[in-house]
């Protein structure tokens, strides 16, 4: 069974350090999530996840999530923004928005949101929207981890549609997507709206009913990343080590541990795409790890040699700040420990495998699975 409910702001901090860890780099930015999250439990006392298998079968399930990526906009983009007039946000949190303008859309109400991902926003986000209107939010989500592209959801993996698509930008521009050509299509004109908002924009899409989103969904993760932000709390207020505290809480593999020297990224059709490169120290001085992400981390080389891929989770923790890091965030001469978990029973079946492996993303690399490897 899980579900979880959250009493305190040291409950949403937990989840939001948990969620950042699992967000592999990417997953949005902690401090939107976190300032969501703890505004509406502060009004509301205690918020409620519940497990996902006491929802009525045919109870109508939605998604919301934040589309786009973080890179910094330029002094360009910054003029254009002006330019056209978008100065004040109409909508701080655009997903409230998203969802009511669903429920229009539908002409049904919504009885439960869904996480889309495991991130420092696109979890604690969907949760704080969920109490604002009054619906229930659930103790699970579409992924275990964050992923780039909504095709990769489990909604979409099942064979499920996406559309209807609301896209609700801050600013106020709202657009629905009725039909889709394919899932990677409707990934893409999500991203172009987003491009077009300077930023993101929130989604609302996916309609399923709650007998589908049950086999769809990786269950508990909402638990489990308040879990995990816990025991990384309780270690450093212990003067304990934080990172062996996580690796023991969580099982994960420390893959190497060093100086960020190199950071390279570019924007990439609404993707933030690049290279973190790494000098390692302590047991790892003398090696080289180099990280390529498409928003979140997917592979990495030792020594250039294929090290660690999606779909497992590549995690990485900045150790003198003691939290995770988006990779937009990262910046050269900062001191990481990367760590590995093993990928969510969800991804590693057959059918939905070549979705999230290296070859996916355009490499001409096997999957390497951590278990049992590292």
């Amino acid at each position: 069974m899980s579900g979880i409910i959250l009493k305190s702001q040291l409950d949403v901090e937990d989840l939001t350090w948990g969620a950042t860890l699992l967000g592999v780099g990417g997953g949005g930015t902690p401090a939107e999530g976190h300032k969501l999250l703890s505004r509406e439990l502060a009004a509301k006392g205690s918020i409620e996840c519940v497990d996902p298998l006491s929802l009525p079968d045919d109870a109508l399930t939605v998604c919301v999530t934040f589309m786009g990526n973080r890179a910094p906009l330029t002094p360009e983009q910054e003029a254009q923004k002006k330019t056209l007039g978008l100065i004040e946000w109409k909508y701080e949190n655009n997903m409230v928005e998203a969802v009511r303008f669903f429920e229009k859309i539908m002409g049904r109400k919504v009885e439960a949101l869904i996480i889309p991902e495991i991130g420092g926003a696109n979890t604690p986000s969907p949760i704080a929207t969920a109490s604002i209107l009054g619906i229930k939010a659930v103790d699970a989500d579409y992924c275990g981890r964050a992923l780039p592209e909504v095709a990769q959801s489990g909604s979409c993996l099942l064979g499920e549609s996406m559309t209807p698509i609301v896209s609700v930008d801050k600013w106020g521009n709202k657009a629905v997507v009725y039909e889709i050509v394919n899932e990677a299509l409707g990934e893409r004109v999500g991203k172009m709206l987003a491009m077009a908002a300077f930023g993101n924009t929130a989604l609302a899409l996916s309609p399923v009913p709650a007998s589908v989103m049950k086999k769809a969904t990786v269950h508990g993760t909402v638990s489990e990343c308040v879990g995990i932000g816990r025991c990384a709390r309780e270690a450093k207020e212990a003067g304990k080590d934080m990172v062996e505290a996580v690796m023991k809480h969580t099982g994960a593999k420390r893959l190497f541990q060093g100086k960020l020297v190199r950071a390279e990224w570019t924007v990439k059709d609404g993707y933030l795409d690049g290279y973190n490169t790494f000098e390692g120290e302590a047991e790892f001085a003398g090696h080289t790890l180099r990280i390529w992400f498409k928003n979140e981390n997917h592979v990495a080389w030792l020594d250039d040699e294929p090290y660690a891929t999606s779909p497992d989770m590549i995690c990485q923790i900045e150790y003198n700040l003691g939290r995770p890091l988006l990779n937009n965030e990262c910046q050269e001469g900062q001191q990481f420990v990367i760590l590995g978990l093993p990928a969510r029973e969800l991804h590693l079946r057959p059918e939905n495998l070549p979705m999230l492996d290296p070859r996916h993303y355009g490499f001409d690399i096997d999957y390497m699975p951590l278990k049992g490897r590292v």
